[in-house]
């Protein structure tokens, strides 16, 4: 083939969404001239190990050792645009855009006779579009090859964007300020601007402060310097304080009268049946409390305005899980083109959910707009990190179902909570809490559900998965409330497969009826049963719960969930011991993820969420007073210790199909666990002292309120 031919192709089938976002070959593939290929990817890595994933996934397609396939963190300036990385949606999306593109590379070497990749490095027209009628391998890979990160990890390398300008090995940053944003005493706190000058002329040299409206930033040399500076403002500085909603046990009263609500009709299935004489009612009400994130570390970002470009232009580095919508929204903040901004994705410590990864970008930003050409890197305290990311909402759950001769007649279940999501690229106003606070007058977002097709937000799994002649799902939607709440991880689907599967075993005690039996006849999903099976088949069941009933306080429990109605299919039982407390000493998780691409990985995600939601379940409530959140740290809001931590035994069903490809495609696992986990528990103290602790989380007083009625 001529070294100046060019290959072009027009696309012929369906594709997926990051594919139909995306559908060009050179936004996926780089072809170098050593033969090797870099991959791009628009979603980030959190620590779950989905770069490594990808790369397997490509190195798979493209039939190449490893080490010829690169892989590039996600950058708005040369990456495809993902949207969010949640969801457990990077193998399912990504990965088979990946996937299709890198098949597409593979035929056109192989149908050209060329030598190698590189051999396409000059030829591909940038505008050749993936041609997805090229069908990829799709083979069970259950690749075991270790993650090519975790070295750095365990040897504690520079990798992480905390790192970033206090580490010269990791980058060129030169001119580093640190920056840093004062509050007010309380979570409702306006600043009484003209307290500004008297308090900015009692600074010490070295130290810049700026304000726009109520927003107050400093910036030093050090960070000492920058605390300091803080704590002499928040002194000086006078602030009205607006007092918050009296609450009581992490927000149940907020939901139970809530000063707005939208509620609808969800979803509805089937036709009232007739009721008969014999038929049982049962009602049973369920609370989640507000959460924390509780991030390993506080959120963080490095920002530069570069004013040599014919625009201001400006680049932040950011642990935001979507960096495509942290890139549109600080363009509304600052009233520039998106494409004068770039956004570049570095590691951040325990990332999931909407924390304060977007925030602490903007903040960054608007310090760095006050020096142009200078670094700013603004890392927030713990207090902060606590007080001002979004809360995961309080939630409660109302079940109803007839039951008449075993059979399930309806069921309903209505939910009421904050919206599961505030995070940026949703509106034509920034999500970002501190820029409300500017001159600007930027409106107060009120967070939303995720729309059903994406998995909802509060209403997620709870459509139940069991077979009913009538089902009805009524969302009652909380409004005005002062707590900005937004994703964390499973967003509703904690709260309500913790109800749902408490309500089946109560159902199947009341009832008579074993809870794995139960289960399999009112499943209707054949791989669902399975699941259910086997894993009641692997904790050896019957056995094991008459075995554990002779022990004084001890429990088995298990519970179901598919993730979101449509993903990995789960099955989790829990063995507890209830004393004054409540101590889970083993897990068995048992899920179905379709295809399995890298086993390690599907394993520690799978056991990584049990062990959170294990958290949750136990210990995790958020608290404030009359003026601001109060669990700020590890004492004010404990979580799982490491010496509390359960065996967990993690078992991945085999590939589905080789026949029926349509079966066996990826399914994401990593946030399958979460629901099932807490549910398991639940039902497993249950079984151990015959007390249903409706009430999260398990602690010494809710057990004791349950116990007294």
């Amino acid at each position: 083939m001529s070294g100046n031919m060019t290959l072009n192709m027009t696309q012929t089938s369906s594709a997926s969404v990051s594919l139909k976002t995306n559908p060009l070959l050179a936004q996926w593939l780089r072809f170098e001239a050593n033969g090797s290929v870099t991959v791009f990817t628009g979603k980030a890595e959190l620590g779950q190990g989905i770069l490594h994933a990808l790369k397997l996934m490509a190195a798979h397609e493209l039939e190449l050792p490893m080490a010829q396939v690169q892989i590039q963190a996600a950058n708005t300036q040369h990456g495809p645009d993902e949207g969010m990385t949640s969801g457990s949606l990077s193998v399912q999306d990504s990965g088979m855009a990946i996937r299709q593109a890198c098949a597409h590379a593979a035929q056109l070497v192989k149908t050209h006779g060329l030598a190698s990749y590189a051999d396409l490095h000059s030829i591909v027209d940038p505008k050749l579009p993936v041609d997805v009628s090229v069908a990829p391998k799709f083979t069970v890979l259950n690749m075991t090859d270790g993650r090519d990160d975790i070295a750095a990890l365990v040897q504690g390398e520079p990798i992480f964007l905390h790192d970033l300008g206090i580490n010269v090995d990791l980058t060129p940053i030169k001119n580093l300020w640190h920056g840093r944003m004062v509050r007010g005493p309380g979570l409702r706190s306006s600043l009484q601007v003209e307290s500004w000058a008297g308090a900015l002329a009692a600074l010490p040299a070295g130290v810049q402060a700026f304000r726009d409206g109520g927003l107050v930033g400093v910036l030093a040399s050090t960070e000492e310097l920058a605390e300091q500076a803080v704590n002499k403002l928040q002194r000086l500085l006078k602030w009205d304080v607006e007092p918050l909603p009296d609450c009581r046990e992490g927000g149940l009263d907020l939901v139970e009268v809530s000063p707005a609500m939208a509620s609808e009709v969800f979803h509805e299935a089937g036709q009232l049946p007739e009721i008969g004489t014999q038929a049982k009612v049962y009602e049973a009400v369920y609370f989640r409390p507000a959460l924390h994130h509780g991030s390993m570390s506080p959120s963080v970002a490095v920002a530069i305005w570069d004013a040599s470009e014919l625009d201001l232009r400006l680049k932040v580095w950011s642990h935001s899980q979507g960096i495509f919508p942290l890139r549109k929204d600080l363009a509304l903040a600052f009233g520039v083109e998106e494409r004068h901004i770039e956004v570049q994705h570095m590691r951040g410590a325990g990332c999931y959910g909407h924390n304060g990864a977007d925030d602490v970008a903007y903040d960054a930003a608007w310090l760095a707009k006050q020096v142009p050409g200078q670094s700013v890197r603004v890392q927030w305290t713990r207090e902060e990190e606590m007080q001002q990311s979004p809360l995961a909402p309080a939630m409660r759950v109302k079940l109803q179902a007839t039951v008449q001769q075993h059979e399930l007649l309806t069921w309903q279940h209505d939910v009421w909570s904050q919206g599961h999501s505030s995070r940026p690229g949703r509106a034509p106003t920034p999500a970002f809490k501190d820029s409300w606070l500017t001159s600007q007058n930027f409106p107060v977002l009120e967070p939303i559900n995720v729309a059903a097709v994406a998995g909802a937000g509060a209403e997620r799994n709870a459509i139940p998965p069991y077979r009913s002649s009538h089902v009805k799902v009524n969302a009652h939607r909380l409004l005005g409330l002062p707590f900005r709440t937004s994703a964390l991880r499973s967003l509703g689907a904690h709260a309500n497969v913790f109800a749902s599967e408490s309500f089946l075993d109560e159902i199947a005690h009341d009832q008579g009826i074993d809870p794995v039996a139960i289960r399999i006849s009112k499943l209707m999903d054949l791989r669902a049963k399975a699941v259910v099976q086997t894993l009641a088949d692997k904790v050896n069941w019957l056995e094991r719960r008459q075995s554990l009933a002779q022990k004084e306080g001890w429990g088995l429990g298990i519970a179901y969930a598919r993730y979101k109605g449509k993903g990995a299919y789960c099955a989790v039982a829990a063995e507890v011991e209830v004393t004054h407390q409540v101590t889970v000493h083993r897990l068995w998780v048992v899920a179905d993820i379709g295809e399995i691409i890298q086993a390690d990985g599907a394993v520690s995600q799978l056991e990584g969420g049990a062990i959170q939601s294990t958290s949750w379940a136990l210990k995790e409530q958020a608290h404030w007073d009359s003026n601001n959140i109060t669990s700020i740290d590890w004492d004010a809001y404990p979580i799982l210790r490491f010496s509390e931590v359960p065996d967990v035994d993690v078992h991945l069903m085999p590939g589905n199909s080789q026949n029926d490809k349509s079966l066996n495609s990826p399914l994401g696992a990593g946030e399958a666990t979460q629901g099932p986990t807490t549910a398991a528990i639940a039902n497993a103290v249950f079984h151990a002292v015959g007390v249903r602790v409706r009430q999260l989380p398990l602690t010494p007083d809710n057990l004791a309120k349950a116990a007294l009625g």
